[in-house]
């Protein structure tokens, strides 16, 4: 059941960071580039995003350290 869990926290942890740093790449890209610009900063952010799920606590310590 634990092990479950766990399981289920680490799949969301990994689909969130992929999702926004998808949408804020491709936002922010057709906001000031067009189509172009989205589909290339939307890479960009899946990018990230993919760096920021592969390592979890990297992330957090990042984040509170920002704050």
């Amino acid at each position: 059941m634990l092990r479950t869990i766990g399981l289920i926290l680490h799949t969301l942890w990994a689909i969130c960071p992929l999702a926004t740093g998808a949408f804020v790449g491709a936002a922010v890209g057709f906001h000031y580039h067009g189509w172009i610009g989205a589909i290339v900063l939307g890479v960009i952010g899946l990018g990230v995003g993919s760096v920021a799920a592969a390592y979890p606590l990297e992330t957090i310590a990042t984040l509170l350290e920002g704050l």
